[in-house]
């Protein structure tokens, strides 16, 4: 029997939405998948023998079971060499596993790789959902979201399961153990449609919005991975204090060499990369530098500090339109900065050209 590319593992609760989902399946075209679809309410519901090229089967347990054992139940039965998830009310579009088995593909030394998800809430505008991989940011929150993953099948074996004591963000969980395996390789590509006020789990949008439930799931992990956190921590600063040392004497060679070694330690680090803009921006390579700085603010979104260095690169290189757009950026932030509205209206005025800050001024984290 030939292995499938993937296992799709669809927890299904036999919503109406299920229908859409399962049509989003048959859409996967170029790819060898099988389905297989836990009934989580142990009832036994109609579907199909196939869903267009792929085998179906049902996983029938004996008992209810929860969103974690739910996953497990179907990650133990399958054969695909990846395996992703697909709850029932949300759904892919057209090319979405073909496009991450060839991103797979071209990076065989990531276990992992995802993408984005475009998150659909009634009366919101729709919005993307997801990130490039930083240690240090996955175990302060969640960035990606399951259902735009490949995760190697390997790395099941190995043992990266759900952890069935987590009510909600057993997926967020999963995903700090994969990261401790195997590096994660992003795509940026939005084929993953993530309705996420449809559900009772309380972990989405919306009306399926529960703060309290996901605060304390969020405490959970925080401190299961508390010992993990510190030993990275410890391994990464004193990368970054050496980086950041050679920048204070514009060391720029000895700088690079530090956010290298911070970089290997804790990749798309958000401190690490802002100091590599300022080491390009001192050799006069602005495009270089306004990419490392655009990935700090990417990588690290809520922090004001990272727009206005991005902002400042833009400025000297006479991207005004970006400028504008850090502008507004550091608007949504005041609250949560004081120094956001002061940056705001020292970048407001852009129809003046200004000096830049030197770079080697600008590398607070």
């Amino acid at each position: 029997m030939n292995t499938p590319d993937v296992s799709v593992v669809v927890r299904s609760m036999a919503r109406p939405t299920l229908a859409r989902t399962f049509a989003s399946i048959a859409a996967q075209h170029g790819v060898e998948a099988e389905v297989i679809v836990v009934a989580a309410r142990a009832v036994p519901h109609a579907a199909p023998a196939r869903l267009g090229a792929h085998p179906l089967r049902m996983v029938v347990p004996q008992a209810p079971l929860d969103r974690g054992d739910a996953a497990n139940a179907g990650m133990d039965v399958a054969r695909g060499r990846y395996v992703t998830w697909l709850d029932d009310d949300d759904e892919w579009l057209p090319g979405h596993l073909a496009a991450l088995l060839a991103a797979a593909a071209s990076n065989p030394g990531c276990g992992l790789v995802h993408s984005l998800a475009e998150v659909r809430v009634d009366g919101e505008p729709t919005r993307s959902f997801g990130q490039p991989m930083a240690r240090t940011e996955l175990y302060q929150r969640n960035f990606i979201h399951v259902s735009t993953a490949l995760v190697a099948r390997a790395l099941v074996a190995e043992g990266c399961r759900c952890d069935a004591s987590l009510a909600v963000s057993e997926d967020w969980d999963w995903m700090l153990q994969c990261a401790h395996r195997s590096d994660f390789h992003f795509l940026r590509r939005r084929s993953f449609v993530w309705h996420a006020g449809i559900g009772e789990s309380g972990a989405g949008g919306g009306g399926n919005h529960d703060a309290a439930r996901v605060a304390a799931a969020r405490s959970a992990i925080v401190a299961k991975w508390a010992p993990q956190r510190a030993q990275l921590v410890a391994a990464l600063d004193p990368a970054l204090a050496r980086a950041r040392g050679a920048c204070e004497r514009r060391d720029w060679p000895a700088a690079a060499r530090a956010i290298g070694d911070a970089l290997a330690v804790n990749a798309n680090d958000p401190d690490a990369l802002t100091m590599a803009a300022a080491v390009e921006r001192a050799g006069g390579r602005l495009a270089e530098a306004q990419a490392a700085a655009a990935l700090a603010c990417v990588v690290r979104p809520h922090d004001a500090s990272l727009v206005y260095n991005l902002a400042l690169v833009c400025r000297e290189r006479g991207d005004h339109e970006t400028v504008r757009q850090c502008v507004a950026a550091l608007e949504r932030r005041i609250h949560d900065d004081p120094r956001a509205s002061a940056w705001r209206a020292e970048l407001a005025d852009l129809a003046t050209p200004q000096s830049a800050p030197h770079p080697g001024t600008s590398t607070e984290p």
